[in-house]
């Protein structure tokens, strides 16, 4: 076998401008949230926790939450600023947090991406092209099985300006 010495980027190795996040360090977004659910926060519920660039890149996204009995389906991902939903788990599908997370013990918020995804801006993981309209997206957590009791979710989170 042949070594082989290349640019993993296409379009710098066919001597077109890249997407700054993906060849060189960026400017990076960070955020810390703190949710505190209510035992009355029913099943669909929706927690806004950051607005992020439509050309951000995540790179992680930690969740450690107290225990919270029947909260079984939860989603993170994205809604439009108006509130429509983007893709409301893109990020990680009917994630289980009845058990709680600790810190040390977080929860991968980007858990459901895929590898295949990892370095896309926002806009490419909704599916969209560059021409996209949309500015910014709201991540968020949405509680599909919000379970009956109270507690805090937190989550950090770090992107890289695209």
């Amino acid at each position: 076998m042949t070594a082989v010495i290349k640019w993993i980027n296409a379009d710098v190795a066919a001597g077109k401008k890249a997407a700054v996040s993906k060849v060189m360090p960026g400017r990076t977004f960070a955020f810390a949230a703190n949710y505190e659910k209510l035992a009355g926060d029913g099943d669909g519920s929706v927690a806004y926790l950051a607005s992020v660039g439509a050309k951000m890149v995540p790179v992680y996204i930690d969740i450690n939450c107290d225990s919270l009995a029947g909260c079984t389906s939860v989603d993170l991902g994205f809604y439009k600023e108006n509130g429509v939903v983007a893709d409301k788990d893109v990020l990680m599908v009917a994630h289980d947090i009845n058990a709680g997370a600790a810190i040390g013990s977080e929860i991968d918020g980007l858990h459901d991406m895929g590898v295949e995804n990892i370095g896309k801006q926002v806009y490419e993981l909704l599916g969209k092209t560059v021409d996209t309209r949309e500015n910014a997206y709201l991540l968020a957590l949405t509680l599909n099985t919000a379970g009956s009791a109270a507690g805090t979710i937190a989550v950090r989170g770090l992107f890289i300006q695209g």
